[in-house]
């Protein structure tokens, strides 16, 4: 009969952390996440902070624990584009090069747990799961990279701003572990300004505006403020997210 695995005791960062469950460090066991903990540090930065810089060299590969990260590249003429929205248990930074491809800002204030490039690498190697994990997650964001450039160039513009108040409304749920997965109602807050959200969505604010005071007038959403919406009819707003009949809309541009 095998001897029971002694009882390990975890930090109490990790132990106490909102997404170490759905994060990669979930592939490592309580006797092995102590790798993690010791070299890992948490950082605390507002809405605004630049953590990483596109073209430079960085260290920093790390968890968000909260909040709202938005990855940017700026164009030659100077303008920039919106790439991609991280938020809690995402991952930040390339853990196997330095170089960054894009600018990583803070839409909201970020907490992150944070480790040097090659300190997470060394515990990368020495365990297949979390690099098995770590692998799984990069295949999951290629993904939803593609499925974003189909949003970009085939969906219409009611269908764009569908699928984007979705995912606030996703990510909404996930980071409040207490929140009723069965109640269709929920208030979501607007990270990104009507400008950014234009950019990421690929259309003009102009439209933006017009989408949402739509789905408004049909009663979808409610206003609360400039920031804030509450859902109505979540199966509605899942329908349009999912239609393709407004492909040719000229309100798409």
């Amino acid at each position: 009969m095998s001897e029971p695995e002694p009882d390990f005791e975890m930090d109490l960062r990790c132990a106490q952390c909102p997404v170490r469950h759905h994060a990669i460090c979930d592939a490592l066991g309580a006797s092995d996440i102590g790798e993690l903990s010791d070299i890992m540090t948490h950082r605390t930065l507002t809405a605004g902070e630049v953590i990483l810089h596109q073209g430079e060299s960085s260290q920093l590969f790390a968890v968000i624990m909260s909040g709202v990260v938005k990855l940017t590249q700026i164009l030659p003429d100077g303008r920039e584009q919106i790439v991609g929205l991280l938020s809690a248990a995402d991952s930040l930074g390339n853990p196997v090069s330095s170089l960054s491809n894009e600018n990583a800002e803070c839409v909201t204030d970020v907490k992150l747990c944070c480790f040097r490039r090659s300190q997470f690498g060394a515990v990368l190697r020495a365990n297949p799961e979390l690099e098995h994990r770590l692998l799984e997650q990069t295949v999951s964001d290629l993904k939803q990279a593609r499925q974003w450039m189909t949003v970009l160039g085939k969906l219409g513009a009611q269908e764009k701003m569908a699928r984007f108040i979705l995912w606030l409304w996703k990510e909404n749920r996930s980071a409040c572990p207490h929140r009723s997965q069965g109640d269709p109602g929920s208030v979501i807050y607007f990270p990104l300004k009507r400008e950014e959200i234009a950019g990421l969505l690929g259309m003009t604010i102009e439209t933006v505006s017009r989408n949402i005071s739509k789905l408004k007038s049909d009663g979808i959403i409610d206003l609360l403020d400039a920031k804030s919406i509450e859902l109505r009819n979540v199966p509605r707003l899942q329908q349009i997210a999912q239609s393709y009949e407004d492909d040719h809309d000229q309100d798409n541009c």
